[in-house]
């Protein structure tokens, strides 16, 4: 949850959900989701988090799994689990989010499979967040969301520094040193 935490908060600033009443859809419902939406649930946040928060995924197992670990979490966040095994699913879910929400694609899909989780008929929130946890492949859900940019204002984030807060929390860890987030 920590480098999730990290890069989050290096893109979206203090009080954005308090501000905005922005939601969040997480496309993939593993471990970077589940650490997502710890970071962004906890109630040290105080008003600061989604009002609503959707997670999707291709199987319905791993939707049961986040949300038995959602509900020890007594959150008042609310949340939606969508079985979506078709990516047209998303392309709805991704219709219904209201202004400035929070867009992930958590899949794996553009990293270790071909494809995104939207098709290119999928439209992005108005002056939304569209952040693609790969940073490496074919990256078609940045590609379609950066077909939006103009027209929606969207702000757009890949994974690199998603993947580098990762790797040096682990070394900070193995190597027992403190590495600065900025500066």
């Amino acid at each position: 949850p920590i480098s999730s935490g990290l890069a989050i908060d290096g893109f979206i600033p203090a009080g954005y959900f308090a501000d905005t009443g922005a939601e969040v859809l997480s496309m993939g419902a593993g471990g970077s989701t589940i650490a997502i939406t710890w970071h962004l649930m906890r109630k040290e946040r105080g008003a600061d988090v989604p009002p609503r928060i959707v997670v999707t995924n291709r199987s319905q197992p791993r939707l049961d799994e986040i949300e038995r670990i959602h509900g020890e979490m007594m959150s008042t966040v609310e949340i939606e689990y969508v079985l979506a095994d078709r990516p047209e699913i998303n392309d709805e879910t991704l219709a219904a989010l209201k202004p400035g929400s929070l867009v992930i694609n958590a899949t794996g899909l553009g990293k270790d499979a071909a494809g995104s989780p939207i098709t290119d008929d999928g439209v992005f929130p108005q002056r939304g967040i569209a952040w693609d946890l790969n940073y490496r492949g074919d990256l078609i859900f940045l590609d379609q969301a950066r077909r939006q940019q103009a027209r929606q204002q969207l702000q757009i984030e890949d994974g690199w520094t998603y993947f580098l807060h990762g790797w040096t929390q682990v070394i900070a860890e193995v190597f027992d040193i403190a590495i600065p987030v900025s500066g």
